[in-house]
């Protein structure tokens, strides 16, 4: 099992799931993913019934059109481990019988092992998504589709000696090579402490699940003077139509994450609840501030009988709030920040509160943005700054935006150095 082997099955859940987002808040729009995702302040309104529905009293358009698609992936340590096992070949050799087994594949084995056991609990995070956003004045509405698919290593410590089963002969036997020789032993021994045993029953293995959520909502932006500046109330009220999935990878096995992924799939459907608050002080013109709380009403999503008995019963999105600030100066400079208030975890325990912002500059011909983001969660894996940077082009009615997205911190894969973390999004918006 490699790497390109877990990233290309990750890829054919996404496929195959239609995919949505849901627990990890970051607001849409190659312009926000330019910008270090800084957009609960600063999101054209045809996004705003999805980043920050209070913008919607703001905007100056009768009408506005955005399309956008993107894609972003994490590691957090099970690329790099997976390699490693895809270079010792450990997939055909977990699968051989013992008496196969020479000295060098023994030790081979047992250099698989200690990658196995040392990568319990690393994972890796994909996540694509799609919009259709538009708004009619201080209304928005389309269809918002994110998705959070993952992968988590679960390695049974207390099955990791290296006890091998001997199908060639008629009765199957099993050997304990720990010495570098193959022993006899008993099936007992085998079933309590073996790591191919552990292997082939699932408790060693990459469990991947995730949620895809397509969202049809309806939000409203109202402003009104509080005598210290302008005070926006902005609420959304969203059909959610959900897809969970769930796959065990094992580590032996051929075959990839999307096999039989239809007996893995659980669809329902919900409704959500958003708000969010805008403020234009009268002390500085050009400066928002920002306040949006996401899925306050905690949906829930059903998980398949297959993924049940392995613990997943059902997948809340958990409340989110996140704070932005944005300050224009004239039509030629942008700066905006976000900062998440709460932290959310995944499933595969990765943690995340992300800070970021940045800078637009408008060239009239040409707009050119850059920022930084930052997870300040607690985890183990240090995943280092995310630098953003995007381009955009074009007139109002016909715009064009290009975001890219690289982490500071390299992981390793078949001998090659990569950003642990990256993404793309590419937006087509129009208005009048």
């Amino acid at each position: 099992m490699t790497p390109s082997k877990i990233l290309l099955s990750l890829v054919a859940i996404a496929c195959v799931s239609t995919l949505s987002n849901a627990k990890v808040f970051t607001p849409l729009g190659a312009k926000a993913a330019a910008m270090g995702g800084a957009g609960v302040a600063l999101s054209p309104a045809s996004l705003a019934a999805y980043n920050n529905p209070a913008l919607l009293a703001y905007s100056t358009r009768s009408f506005e059109a955005n399309i956008g698609a993107g894609v972003g992936v994490k590691d957090t340590g099970a690329f790099s481990s997976a390699s490693k096992l895809g270079d010792l070949n450990f997939d055909e050799l977990a699968d051989k019988d013992a008496t196969q087994l020479g000295v060098e594949d023994i030790d081979t084995i047992k250099t698989g092992r200690d990658i196995i056991v040392g990568m319990d609990g690393e994972g890796f995070i994909l996540n694509p998504a799609f919009n259709i956003g538009l708004s009619f004045g201080s209304f928005g509405t389309g269809l918002f589709t994110t998705t959070e698919a993952m992968g988590k290593a679960n390695a049974n410590q207390t099955r990791t000696q290296l006890i091998w089963k001997d199908d060639s002969n008629p009765a199957t036997e099993y050997y304990n090579l720990e010495s570098g020789i193959p022993v006899a032993t008993t099936q007992l021994d085998y079933n309590t402490n073996s790591l191919q045993a552990a292997i082939e029953d699932g408790s060693t293995s990459i469990d991947v699940a995730g949620i895809a959520i397509a969202e049809i909502p309806l939000a409203y932006g109202y402003a009104f003077d509080t005598g210290a500046g302008s005070l926006s109330i902005g609420g959304t009220a969203k059909l959610m139509r959900g897809w969970t999935f769930f796959k065990k990878v094992k580590f032996n096995e051929d075959g990839d994450a999307g096999d039989d992924l239809s007996k893995n799939q659980a669809s329902s459907t919900t409704f959500g609840v958003d708000a969010g608050l805008a403020f234009k002080p009268d002390f500085a013109s050009g400066l928002v501030i920002g306040l949006v709380g996401k899925n306050l009403n905690s949906p829930e999503f059903d998980f398949a009988q297959i993924a049940k008995a392995d613990g997943y019963t059902t997948y809340t999105v958990d409340p989110s709030f996140r704070a932005g600030v944005a300050y224009s100066l004239g039509e030629w400079l942008e700066i905006a920040a976000d900062m998440d208030l709460t932290e959310v975890e995944s499933f595969n325990g990765f943690k995340t509160q992300n800070i970021g912002g940045g800078v637009n500059f408008d060239l009239s011909f040409l707009e050119l943005s850059a920022g930084l983001m930052k997870n300040i969660s607690d985890n183990q894996v240090e995943t280092g700054l995310l630098y953003t940077a995007g381009i955009a082009t074009g007139p109002d009615w016909l715009h064009f935006e290009l975001a890219g997205q690289y982490g500071s911190e390299t992981i390793t894969v078949d001998g090659e150095e990569f950003a642990n973390q990256f993404g793309i999004m590419f937006t087509i918006s129009s208005a009048w």
